[in-house]
């Protein structure tokens, strides 16, 4: 590989997968050790990603939120919450 390159996961390299059902994603701003982090909570565990500007951070947020928000049965879900971000 060269530098700065990433390499695949095999498939055997799968550790555990998640749902999106009931995750909560936002901004991690009390996170201070990194800019642009983004607090993912879902399955009772949170991970911390750091996102390389402020619109890769808007876009993830927005994934995620997208993701949550078609992952439950049509009878379960709830109206969509937009992600919110401090002005």
């Amino acid at each position: 590989l060269r530098s700065g390159d990433i390499q695949k996961p095999g498939k055997g390299d799968l550790i555990r997968a998640y749902t999106l059902q009931h995750a909560e994603s936002g901004l991690g701003n009390d996170y201070l050790k990194r800019k642009n982090v983004i607090r993912v909570r879902l399955e009772g565990e949170q991970f911390l990603l750091q996102a390389a500007d402020v619109p890769s951070v808007v876009e993830w947020i927005e994934g995620f939120h997208a993701g949550t928000n078609i992952s439950l049965d049509l009878d379960h879900r709830v109206m969509p919450k937009g992600p919110m971000f401090p002005r």
